[in-house]
Protein backbone atom coordinates (compact mmCIF):
# COMPACT_ATOMS: atom_id res chain seq x y z
CA UNK A 1 0.00 0.00 0.00
CA UNK A 2 1.48 3.34 -1.11
CA UNK A 3 2.46 5.95 1.65
CA UNK A 4 -0.31 8.70 2.20
CA UNK A 5 -0.08 12.13 2.49
CA UNK A 6 -3.24 13.06 4.38
CA UNK A 7 -4.10 17.29 4.36
CA UNK A 8 -5.92 18.48 7.15
CA UNK A 9 -8.28 21.15 7.15
CA UNK A 10 -11.07 23.22 7.35
CA UNK A 11 -9.87 24.88 4.43
CA UNK A 12 -10.93 23.20 1.44
CA UNK A 13 -13.01 23.08 -1.70
CA UNK A 14 -16.31 21.38 -1.93
CA UNK A 15 -19.32 20.89 -3.89
CA UNK A 16 -21.01 23.62 -1.55
CA UNK A 17 -18.52 26.25 -1.34
CA UNK A 18 -16.44 25.67 -4.21
CA UNK A 19 -13.72 28.39 -3.44
CA UNK A 20 -13.99 27.88 -0.11
CA UNK A 21 -10.13 27.32 1.06
CA UNK A 22 -9.13 27.16 -2.89
CA UNK A 23 -5.52 28.32 -2.18
CA UNK A 24 -4.74 24.91 0.10
CA UNK A 25 -6.07 22.82 -2.63
CA UNK A 26 -3.84 25.24 -5.36
CA UNK A 27 -0.61 24.44 -3.03
CA UNK A 28 -1.17 20.71 -2.20
CA UNK A 29 -2.19 19.72 -5.70
CA UNK A 30 0.96 20.98 -6.92
CA UNK A 31 3.23 19.47 -4.17
CA UNK A 32 1.31 16.12 -4.90
CA UNK A 33 3.13 15.90 -8.46
CA UNK A 34 6.35 15.82 -6.38
CA UNK A 35 5.36 12.76 -4.92
CA UNK A 36 3.72 11.09 -7.44
CA UNK A 37 4.14 7.42 -5.44
CA UNK A 38 1.92 8.78 -2.47
CA UNK A 39 -1.52 8.88 -2.04
CA UNK A 40 -3.35 12.04 -1.12
CA UNK A 41 -6.40 12.43 0.38
CA UNK A 42 -8.24 15.62 2.56
CA UNK A 43 -10.01 15.85 5.50
CA UNK A 44 -11.91 18.55 6.06
CA UNK A 45 -13.80 18.69 9.02
CA UNK A 46 -17.30 19.78 8.90
CA UNK A 47 -19.21 21.47 11.92
CA UNK A 48 -22.14 19.96 13.53
CA UNK A 49 -24.65 22.10 15.01
CA UNK A 50 -27.83 21.92 16.83
CA UNK A 51 -31.63 22.21 14.02
CA UNK A 52 -32.14 25.37 15.30
CA UNK A 53 -29.01 27.43 14.85
CA UNK A 54 -28.63 26.05 11.19
CA UNK A 55 -29.07 28.87 9.17
CA UNK A 56 -26.26 30.90 6.70
CA UNK A 57 -23.64 29.60 7.07
CA UNK A 58 -24.02 26.26 9.09
CA UNK A 59 -27.10 25.77 6.80
CA UNK A 60 -24.68 25.47 4.01
CA UNK A 61 -22.12 23.38 6.15
CA UNK A 62 -24.97 20.89 6.68
CA UNK A 63 -25.21 20.81 3.26
CA UNK A 64 -21.77 19.42 2.54
CA UNK A 65 -21.38 15.66 1.31
CA UNK A 66 -19.68 13.38 4.29
CA UNK A 67 -17.03 12.56 1.44
CA UNK A 68 -16.68 13.54 -2.24
CA UNK A 69 -13.88 13.96 -4.95
CA UNK A 70 -12.71 17.34 -5.83
CA UNK A 71 -10.48 17.47 -9.18
CA UNK A 72 -9.94 14.01 -8.43
CA UNK A 73 -8.88 13.82 -4.98
CA UNK A 74 -11.25 12.17 -2.46
CA UNK A 75 -12.30 15.04 0.52
CA UNK A 76 -14.00 13.66 3.69
CA UNK A 77 -15.80 15.90 5.76
CA UNK A 78 -16.10 14.15 9.23
CA UNK A 79 -18.52 16.09 11.32
CA UNK A 80 -18.00 17.57 15.06
CA UNK A 81 -19.93 19.27 17.30
CA UNK A 82 -19.96 22.58 17.82
CA UNK A 83 -22.20 25.32 19.72
CA UNK A 84 -21.69 28.88 18.21
CA UNK A 85 -21.10 31.61 20.70
CA UNK A 86 -19.71 29.06 23.04
CA UNK A 87 -15.65 29.31 24.19
CA UNK A 88 -13.44 27.83 20.90
CA UNK A 89 -11.11 27.11 23.40
CA UNK A 90 -12.94 23.82 23.09
CA UNK A 91 -12.99 23.31 19.75
CA UNK A 92 -9.21 21.81 18.74
CA UNK A 93 -10.85 18.57 20.83
CA UNK A 94 -13.96 18.58 19.10
CA UNK A 95 -12.20 17.99 15.97
CA UNK A 96 -9.75 15.52 16.95
CA UNK A 97 -12.83 13.95 18.74
CA UNK A 98 -14.75 13.70 15.07
CA UNK A 99 -12.28 13.25 12.89
CA UNK A 100 -10.18 10.25 15.00
CA UNK A 101 -12.12 7.20 13.76
CA UNK A 102 -11.65 8.72 10.14
CA UNK A 103 -8.21 9.25 9.81
CA UNK A 104 -7.34 5.85 12.15
CA UNK A 105 -9.01 3.72 9.43
CA UNK A 106 -7.13 6.03 6.31
CA UNK A 107 -3.71 5.41 8.03
CA UNK A 108 -4.10 2.33 8.61
CA UNK A 109 -1.35 0.06 7.74
CA UNK A 110 0.50 2.26 6.17
CA UNK A 111 2.85 4.92 6.34
CA UNK A 112 1.36 8.24 6.66
CA UNK A 113 1.93 12.16 7.41
CA UNK A 114 -0.79 14.96 8.53
CA UNK A 115 -0.32 17.86 6.39
CA UNK A 116 -2.44 20.52 8.68
CA UNK A 117 -3.31 23.62 7.46
CA UNK A 118 -4.56 26.36 9.85
CA UNK A 119 -3.24 26.28 13.26
CA UNK A 120 -6.50 26.72 15.38
CA UNK A 121 -8.41 24.06 15.52
CA UNK A 122 -7.27 22.21 12.55
CA UNK A 123 -3.99 21.94 13.25
CA UNK A 124 -3.90 21.26 17.06
CA UNK A 125 -6.54 18.98 16.10
CA UNK A 126 -4.26 16.76 14.10
CA UNK A 127 -1.51 17.24 16.43
CA UNK A 128 -3.93 15.15 19.27
CA UNK A 129 -4.42 12.74 15.84
CA UNK A 130 -0.90 12.07 15.17
CA UNK A 131 0.43 12.03 18.33
CA UNK A 132 -2.34 9.06 19.56
CA UNK A 133 -1.53 7.50 16.26
CA UNK A 134 1.96 7.53 16.13
CA UNK A 135 2.41 9.94 13.08
CA UNK A 136 4.16 12.60 11.98
CA UNK A 137 3.05 15.67 11.42
CA UNK A 138 3.07 19.51 10.14
CA UNK A 139 1.88 22.58 10.25
CA UNK A 140 1.11 26.00 8.18
CA UNK A 141 0.16 29.24 10.03
CA UNK A 142 -1.84 31.23 7.33
CA UNK A 143 -2.99 34.52 9.26
CA UNK A 144 -5.58 34.66 11.75
CA UNK A 145 -4.64 31.82 13.28
CA UNK A 146 -1.65 33.17 14.79
CA UNK A 147 -2.36 36.87 14.36
CA UNK A 148 -5.61 36.80 15.96
CA UNK A 149 -6.75 33.68 17.65
CA UNK A 150 -2.89 33.25 19.29
CA UNK A 151 -3.83 36.09 21.26
CA UNK A 152 -5.71 33.69 23.52
CA UNK A 153 -2.99 32.11 25.96
CA UNK A 154 -4.73 28.77 26.44
CA UNK A 155 -5.15 28.72 22.74
CA UNK A 156 -1.31 29.67 22.41
CA UNK A 157 0.12 26.92 24.88
CA UNK A 158 -2.02 24.29 22.65
CA UNK A 159 -0.07 25.69 19.71
CA UNK A 160 3.34 25.62 21.33
CA UNK A 161 2.83 21.72 22.24
CA UNK A 162 1.83 21.03 18.81
CA UNK A 163 4.49 22.93 17.11
CA UNK A 164 7.14 20.96 19.50
CA UNK A 165 6.22 17.70 18.24
CA UNK A 166 5.91 18.53 14.15
CA UNK A 167 8.56 17.62 11.63
CA UNK A 168 8.18 20.91 10.10
CA UNK A 169 6.36 24.14 11.05
CA UNK A 170 5.47 27.07 7.66
CA UNK A 171 4.42 30.46 7.76
CA UNK A 172 3.59 31.68 4.58
CA UNK A 173 5.39 35.29 5.30
CA UNK A 174 8.22 36.68 7.00
CA UNK A 175 5.99 37.99 9.35
CA UNK A 176 3.82 35.46 10.09
CA UNK A 177 6.79 32.96 10.65
CA UNK A 178 7.80 35.08 13.39
CA UNK A 179 4.86 35.95 14.81
CA UNK A 180 4.11 31.57 14.56
CA UNK A 181 7.52 31.42 16.87
CA UNK A 182 6.09 33.85 19.01
CA UNK A 183 3.06 32.49 19.75
CA UNK A 184 4.42 28.86 19.74
CA UNK A 185 7.36 29.59 22.23
CA UNK A 186 9.81 28.11 19.49
CA UNK A 187 13.29 29.11 18.27
CA UNK A 188 12.82 31.36 14.92
CA UNK A 189 15.10 28.89 12.62
CA UNK A 190 12.40 26.21 13.64
CA UNK A 191 9.46 28.12 11.37
CA UNK A 192 10.29 27.81 7.64
CA UNK A 193 8.91 30.78 4.73
CA UNK A 194 6.68 28.57 2.44
CA UNK A 195 4.91 31.38 0.87
CA UNK A 196 2.04 31.15 -1.48
CA UNK A 197 2.86 31.11 -5.21
CA UNK A 198 0.51 32.11 -8.00
CA UNK A 199 -0.70 30.48 -11.37
CA UNK A 200 0.80 32.27 -13.63
CA UNK A 201 -0.83 30.84 -16.94
CA UNK A 202 -4.25 31.89 -15.26
CA UNK A 203 -3.36 35.23 -13.84
CA UNK A 204 -1.90 37.41 -16.97
CA UNK A 205 -2.73 40.49 -18.72
CA UNK A 206 -5.47 40.46 -21.33
CA UNK A 207 -7.74 42.82 -23.32
CA UNK A 208 -9.30 45.03 -20.49
CA UNK A 209 -12.30 45.80 -22.87
CA UNK A 210 -13.22 42.72 -23.78
CA UNK A 211 -13.09 41.30 -20.14
CA UNK A 212 -15.23 44.60 -18.85
CA UNK A 213 -17.99 43.25 -21.68
CA UNK A 214 -18.11 39.84 -20.32
CA UNK A 215 -18.37 40.78 -16.87
CA UNK A 216 -20.94 43.30 -17.59
CA UNK A 217 -18.50 46.31 -16.00
CA UNK A 218 -18.65 49.97 -17.81
CA UNK A 219 -16.63 50.62 -20.02
CA UNK A 220 -14.28 54.27 -20.60
CA UNK A 221 -14.38 54.74 -16.71
CA UNK A 222 -10.91 54.26 -14.21
CA UNK A 223 -11.73 50.80 -12.51
CA UNK A 224 -10.77 50.11 -9.02
CA UNK A 225 -10.71 45.83 -8.04
CA UNK A 226 -10.59 44.29 -4.14
CA UNK A 227 -11.01 40.74 -3.92
CA UNK A 228 -11.69 39.05 -0.68
CA UNK A 229 -14.82 38.52 1.83
CA UNK A 230 -16.39 41.58 2.83
CA UNK A 231 -15.84 41.68 6.13
CA UNK A 232 -14.18 44.61 8.38
CA UNK A 233 -10.92 43.58 8.20
CA UNK A 234 -10.87 43.69 4.84
CA UNK A 235 -11.25 47.54 4.78
CA UNK A 236 -13.47 47.42 1.74
CA UNK A 237 -16.26 49.26 3.39
CA UNK A 238 -13.01 52.20 3.36
CA UNK A 239 -12.74 51.57 -0.35
CA UNK A 240 -15.97 52.13 -1.13
CA UNK A 241 -15.62 55.74 0.81
CA UNK A 242 -13.10 56.62 -1.02
CA UNK A 243 -14.69 56.88 -4.06
CA UNK A 244 -16.73 60.11 -2.84
CA UNK A 245 -12.68 62.07 -3.29
CA UNK A 246 -12.70 60.43 -7.05
CA UNK A 247 -15.29 61.62 -9.12
CA UNK A 248 -15.87 58.97 -12.14
CA UNK A 249 -14.50 56.55 -10.76
CA UNK A 250 -15.28 53.16 -10.23
CA UNK A 251 -15.18 50.04 -7.87
CA UNK A 252 -15.75 46.55 -8.54
CA UNK A 253 -15.24 43.86 -5.91
CA UNK A 254 -15.76 40.15 -5.80
CA UNK A 255 -16.41 38.35 -2.42
CA UNK A 256 -19.48 38.22 -0.06
CA UNK A 257 -19.63 39.03 3.55
CA UNK A 258 -21.51 40.73 6.00
CA UNK A 259 -20.55 44.35 4.95
CA UNK A 260 -22.34 44.18 1.58
CA UNK A 261 -25.38 46.06 2.08
CA UNK A 262 -23.14 48.77 3.93
CA UNK A 263 -20.33 48.78 0.86
CA UNK A 264 -23.17 49.10 -1.61
CA UNK A 265 -24.79 51.90 0.46
CA UNK A 266 -21.34 54.26 0.64
CA UNK A 267 -20.87 53.74 -3.21
CA UNK A 268 -22.80 56.53 -4.64
CA UNK A 269 -24.29 53.88 -6.92
CA UNK A 270 -20.12 53.32 -8.64
CA UNK A 271 -19.51 50.48 -6.76
CA UNK A 272 -20.54 46.45 -8.46
CA UNK A 273 -20.69 43.70 -6.57
CA UNK A 274 -19.67 40.86 -8.38
CA UNK A 275 -20.50 38.13 -5.23
CA UNK A 276 -17.84 34.97 -5.49
CA UNK A 277 -16.45 34.10 -8.26
CA UNK A 278 -14.47 30.96 -9.54
CA UNK A 279 -10.69 31.59 -10.36
CA UNK A 280 -11.49 31.87 -14.39
CA UNK A 281 -13.61 34.97 -13.51
CA UNK A 282 -11.55 36.20 -11.07
CA UNK A 283 -8.63 36.62 -13.57
CA UNK A 284 -11.33 38.39 -15.83
CA UNK A 285 -11.56 40.64 -13.69
CA UNK A 286 -7.87 41.83 -13.05
CA UNK A 287 -7.61 42.12 -16.88
CA UNK A 288 -10.53 44.63 -16.77
CA UNK A 289 -9.05 47.03 -13.93
CA UNK A 290 -6.99 49.89 -13.70
CA UNK A 291 -5.53 49.03 -10.06
CA UNK A 292 -5.52 46.34 -7.34
CA UNK A 293 -7.28 47.39 -3.29
CA UNK A 294 -6.38 45.76 -0.83
CA UNK A 295 -6.77 48.29 2.30
CA UNK A 296 -6.91 45.44 5.02
CA UNK A 297 -6.54 45.52 8.42
CA UNK A 298 -4.50 42.11 9.13
CA UNK A 299 -3.37 39.83 6.43
CA UNK A 300 -0.68 36.62 6.44
CA UNK A 301 0.50 36.40 2.06
CA UNK A 302 -2.81 37.73 0.80
CA UNK A 303 -2.59 35.69 -2.50
CA UNK A 304 -4.77 38.37 -4.48
CA UNK A 305 -2.48 40.42 -4.31
CA UNK A 306 0.14 38.41 -6.51
CA UNK A 307 -2.54 37.47 -8.65
CA UNK A 308 -3.23 41.39 -9.51
CA UNK A 309 0.26 41.63 -9.57
CA UNK A 310 0.78 38.84 -12.07
CA UNK A 311 -2.26 40.30 -14.11
CA UNK A 312 0.05 43.44 -14.34
CA UNK A 313 -1.82 45.75 -12.35
CA UNK A 314 -0.49 47.59 -9.53
CA UNK A 315 -1.41 47.39 -6.22
CA UNK A 316 -2.57 49.84 -3.39
CA UNK A 317 -2.72 48.19 -0.08
CA UNK A 318 -1.77 48.90 3.34
CA UNK A 319 1.51 47.68 4.79
CA UNK A 320 0.44 44.63 7.21
CA UNK A 321 1.11 41.06 7.00
CA UNK A 322 2.87 39.76 4.13
CA UNK A 323 2.33 42.35 1.53
CA UNK A 324 5.07 45.16 1.46
CA UNK A 325 7.33 41.38 1.13
CA UNK A 326 5.39 40.52 -1.64
CA UNK A 327 5.87 44.47 -3.08
CA UNK A 328 10.03 44.16 -2.21
CA UNK A 329 9.39 46.55 0.74
CA UNK A 330 9.34 49.86 -1.81
CA UNK A 331 10.17 53.25 -1.21
CA UNK A 332 7.30 55.58 -0.59
CA UNK A 333 8.67 57.45 -4.34
CA UNK A 334 8.53 53.97 -5.55
CA UNK A 335 5.10 53.49 -7.56
CA UNK A 336 6.19 51.22 -10.05
CA UNK A 337 4.29 48.49 -8.47
CA UNK A 338 1.86 50.62 -6.44
CA UNK A 339 1.71 52.66 -3.15
CA UNK A 340 1.12 51.27 0.11
CA UNK A 341 -1.04 53.44 2.47
CA UNK A 342 -2.09 53.53 6.40
CA UNK A 343 -5.11 50.96 7.50
CA UNK A 344 -7.79 53.14 7.71
CA UNK A 345 -6.84 56.31 6.18
CA UNK A 346 -9.53 57.26 3.75
CA UNK A 347 -7.79 60.16 2.12
CA UNK A 348 -4.02 58.52 1.95
CA UNK A 349 -6.35 55.75 -0.05
CA UNK A 350 -7.79 58.37 -2.54
CA UNK A 351 -4.62 59.94 -2.79
CA UNK A 352 -2.70 57.23 -3.52
CA UNK A 353 -5.71 56.14 -6.09
CA UNK A 354 -5.77 59.47 -7.83
CA UNK A 355 -2.31 59.68 -8.18
CA UNK A 356 -1.63 55.79 -9.62
CA UNK A 357 -4.40 56.33 -12.05
CA UNK A 358 -3.10 60.08 -13.19
CA UNK A 359 0.31 57.97 -14.21
CA UNK A 360 -0.86 54.53 -15.83
CA UNK A 361 1.39 52.36 -15.31
CA UNK A 362 3.18 49.14 -17.22
CA UNK A 363 1.59 46.17 -16.94
CA UNK A 364 4.54 44.19 -18.21
CA UNK A 365 7.09 45.38 -15.77
CA UNK A 366 4.62 44.56 -12.85
CA UNK A 367 3.69 40.94 -15.10
CA UNK A 368 7.95 40.58 -15.36
CA UNK A 369 8.43 41.20 -11.08
CA UNK A 370 5.52 38.56 -10.64
CA UNK A 371 7.21 35.95 -12.01
CA UNK A 372 9.21 35.46 -9.20
CA UNK A 373 6.19 34.17 -7.23
CA UNK A 374 5.73 31.04 -9.36
CA UNK A 375 5.42 28.17 -7.55
CA UNK A 376 8.06 26.01 -7.82
CA UNK A 377 10.12 27.00 -4.90
CA UNK A 378 7.45 26.72 -2.11
CA UNK A 379 6.33 23.41 -4.01
CA UNK A 380 9.96 22.27 -3.91
CA UNK A 381 10.43 23.05 -0.05
CA UNK A 382 7.15 21.78 1.27
CA UNK A 383 7.21 18.13 -0.99
CA UNK A 384 10.79 17.33 0.47
CA UNK A 385 9.22 18.19 4.12
CA UNK A 386 7.00 15.66 4.16
CA UNK A 387 8.96 13.05 2.18
CA UNK A 388 11.36 13.61 5.13
CA UNK A 389 8.34 13.40 7.83
CA UNK A 390 7.27 10.07 5.98
CA UNK A 391 11.13 8.67 6.03
CA UNK A 392 10.87 8.63 10.05
CA UNK A 393 7.12 8.00 10.24
CA UNK A 394 6.19 5.14 12.27
CA UNK A 395 3.57 2.24 10.72
CA UNK A 396 0.52 2.10 13.32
Amino acid sequence: MSDLVLTFTNLFPSSVMPTHGVFVQERMRRVMQRLPDCDWQVVAPVPAVAWFVRRGLYRRWHDVPAAETQDGVTVHHPRFRHWPGVSMRRQADAVASGAFELVQRLCAGRRAVLDAHYLWPDGVAAAAIARRLQLPYVLTARGTDVNVVGNDRAIARRIGEAAAGAAACFGVSTPLCERFARVAGVPRPFVRLARNGVDLERFRPGDAAAARAELGLPAGVPLLLGVGRLVPSKGFLVAAHVLAHLPGVHLALIGEGPERAAIAGAGGGRVHLLGGQPPERVALAYRASDLFVLPSEREGWPNVVTEALASGLRVVATPVGGIPEILGHPRADDTSLGALVPVGDVVALADAVRALLAAPGDRERVRAFALRYGWDEPVALIADALRQALGVGAVP
